[in-house]
């Protein structure tokens, strides 16, 4: 280990010595967390947030799916289950989940990972069934994070912590929440991209289940609109328009500007990518528009998509028009292409 990794460790161990002893260690005085689709932008925006003098992030925690198993974060069609064990154990779960108890054997596979992320983990002493319990851990061991590094704002950034904000409110309630969209097309054709070339991804080889995971994902982030602790940013704006979308967020989340930022984020950004991760390495490349749905997707492909996407638009416009739910989007009888 080097010697500044080394001086790392030896802080963060002081960090938890003091929280232990109940000393005051300084403030934190920001928690965010920032989520939406996967290949929304979401690694964008972190990686431009880590590179401020003020914040500090990490690589995706996936801690709530770890952790409860409910698998809330697939809420799509394509994947309710099917057969009664299946169903069985879907049922299982979101029983715990609503009795706010977690899995002994979820909770320690959630930390392990933790712990290769090199984080200072801590897990509950007392009620480690309890979801409050590990989740007030979770945030200390964020806090520390954070503290050691000297940094009084931190930003955790896993896409699918979208579905438990809930969870996540109850536990952290000053937490701020920053949404990344991006056009529905160019998020099925990045998806589509990944699975096709990362073996990690290939469910969504599926472009109806690409279409129902956008869809998801967009329906539960507009839940949120219009609440004060939530930002919704587009991706769009966020290339085309990056000094000032960016001077947007930085004032929800109550930073000052840093200009310095934009000449070190792309060096940066390396410290948030796991090597399992190849998928992000765009991510260290200048900042660009990217076609994801013209380059990846043939005509017949873009033509089943364009239609797939409208028939959820006029699902939700007669939503808004009836103020009312409607059911989701069955599946559509018309076969999605493949490549």
């Amino acid at each position: 280990m080097n010697p500044r990794r080394l001086r790392q460790h030896a802080c963060l161990a002081d960090v938890l010595r003091d929280a232990a002893a109940g000393m005051t260690l300084g403030h934190v005085r920001r928690r965010v967390f920032l989520v939406g689709c996967p290949r929304s932008g979401t690694t964008l925006l972190q990686s431009l947030l880590h590179a401020h003098r003020q914040i500090r992030s990490l690589p995706e925690t996936h801690f709530l799916p770890l952790l409860l198993g409910s698998e809330e974060h697939r809420r799509c069609e394509a994947d309710r289950p099917r057969t009664p064990a299946a169903r069985f154990r879907r049922w299982r779960r979101d029983a715990l989940v609503r009795w706010s108890l977690v899995d002994p054997r979820r909770a320690a596979r959630a930390w392990s990972l933790l712990r290769d992320l090199e984080l200072p983990v801590r897990m509950p002493d007392g009620k480690r069934w309890r979801l409050g319990s590990q989740l007030q851990a979770f945030v200390r061991m964020l806090d520390a994070h954070a503290l050691a590094m000297h940094k009084p704002i931190w930003v955790e950034k896993t896409p699918d912590h979208l579905f438990y904000i809930d969870h996540l409110r109850a536990a952290v309630p000053d937490a701020r929440f920053l949404h990344v969209q991006r056009e529905g097309a160019q998020v099925v054709g990045s998806l589509y991209r990944a699975a096709r070339d990362h073996p990690a991804w290939r469910p969504f080889l599926s472009l109806e289940r690409c279409v129902d995971r956008w869809d998801t994902a967009r329906r539960e982030s507009e839940r949120w609109r219009g609440d004060p602790r939530h930002l919704h940013v587009s991706y769009e704006a966020l290339v085309r328009e990056p000094r000032g979308t960016l001077r947007h967020v930085l004032a929800f989340l109550g930073c000052e500007t840093d200009d310095a930022l934009w000449s070190r984020y792309r060096t940066l950004a390396g410290e948030l990518l796991r090597p399992d991760e190849p998928w992000k390495a765009g991510n260290l490349e200048p900042l660009r528009a990217r076609d994801a749905f013209g380059d990846v997707l043939d005509a017949s492909q873009r033509r089943w998509v364009e239609c797939a996407l409208a028939a959820r638009a006029s699902l939700r416009r007669m939503e808004q028009a009836q103020d009312t739910p409607v059911p989701a989007l069955p599946h559509t009888d018309m076969l999605a292409p493949r490549g």
